[in-house]
């Protein structure tokens, strides 16, 4: 056999080339599928996150004979910082198996707005404060926002005050006052009390007010599956749910805007650029603006297409952001007496 037949025929630069492609296609097949996996996964988790909240809220229930309220302060009482001793997640924290942390909390504190003698201010042995821990069991793992932008660190996950009246904070970012816009709506009638700022339940939608009041499941005439509990949020999407998990004065939500309503979020460029805070942003209106408590302070997530919620018997379901608004706000509510759509 002649010495040049013996030789392995090596690969070419052209077939070369023609592998890399090959490869690179497979790569760009398969990267979809991966990412979709791992989203699929992380909305599982998210699923199961609010699962475990809806169990806690019963077993709080059972205990308290009430689902947890958002402060103890009373209507007309303007001492909120006092009288708060924390959100409905800082109730939670020893029905979620994180007793050590509450009771590290001294709720006999009552001093300054966050200061060392105040509820809020309260720092652990090292100096940390309390309010800079982050609960995993109240962060979506698909959002990838900050853990911390306000006040304490994030919560993804909200309860309801159903379709309440939602005035604008001020009369700069105008009424967006048409169904696909939310606005200023109370579609039943008889929750008018705005931003859920009372004690009384008549005036109160959903299972909660954003003061010393929270519904019992007796209160909940709709049926504890035809009610939302509580969903996910996108804390930087909202003035005050971006101040996080322990804040008193944080996660007051409600139904009233759409599911996803398009908000423009603090250090979130819509188009990959700064923008200015105090403006709606880039391409947007005055409803889109994260201070619009119209809008803003609604049920939002990163998940493509709508948002995870739990309902008042703690089963969990995935609402489209296409839901038809009145349905959705018949589910916010807990006592409409109306006959719930499919959803």
């Amino acid at each position: 056999m002649r010495k040049s037949e013996s030789r392995q025929r090596g690969f070419t630069l052209i077939e070369l080339l023609v592998v890399i492609a090959i490869i690179a296609i497979l790569v760009a097949l398969l990267l979809p599928a991966v990412q979709q996996a791992r989203e699929a996964a992380r909305r599982t988790q998210c699923k199961n996150n609010l699962h475990q909240l809806g169990i806690a809220m019963h077993n709080y229930h059972d205990v308290f004979k009430q689902f947890p309220p958002t402060i103890f302060a009373t209507s007309g009482t303007n001492n909120w910082s006092n009288s708060s001793r924390g959100s409905y997640l800082v109730r939670l924290l020893p029905f979620i198996e994180q007793d050590n942390l509450y009771n590290a909390l001294d709720f006999r504190l009552a001093g300054q707005a966050w200061g060392p003698t105040n509820f809020e201010g309260q720092t652990d042995p090292q100096g940390k404060l309390y309010r800079h821990y982050s609960i995993p069991a109240y962060m979506c793992p698909s959002d990838p926002q900050a853990s911390r932008d306000g006040h304490s660190n994030k919560s993804n996950y909200a309860l309801s005050m159903g379709n309440q009246n939602m005035p604008t904070n001020n009369t700069r970012w105008g009424r967006c006052n048409d169904y696909t816009h939310a606005g200023n709506r109370n579609v039943f009638g008889m929750n008018t009390a705005g931003h859920g700022n009372t004690d009384n339940s008549s005036y109160v939608s959903g299972i909660l007010s954003r003061f010393n009041w929270a519904a019992r499941i007796a209160q909940i005439t709709d049926g504890t599956s035809n009610t939302i509990a509580g969903g996910e949020i996108l804390p930087q999407c909202g003035d005050h749910s971006r101040n996080g998990w322990f804040h008193f004065n944080s996660l007051w939500i409600a139904t009233t805007a759409p599911v996803n309503f398009p908000i423009a979020c603090v250090r979130e460029s819509l188009n990959g650029t700064a923008w200015d805070a105090n403006s709606p942003g880039p391409g947007m209106t005055a409803c889109n603006h994260w201070q619009n408590w119209q809008t803003s302070q609604g049920f939002k997530s990163r998940h493509t297409g709508g948002a995870q919620f739990v309902l008042c018997d703690g089963s969990t379901r995935f609402i489209s952001e296409n839901i038809d608004y009145r349905t959705y706000q018949r589910l916010g509510a807990r006592a409409d007496g109306e006959v719930g759509g499919d959803f």
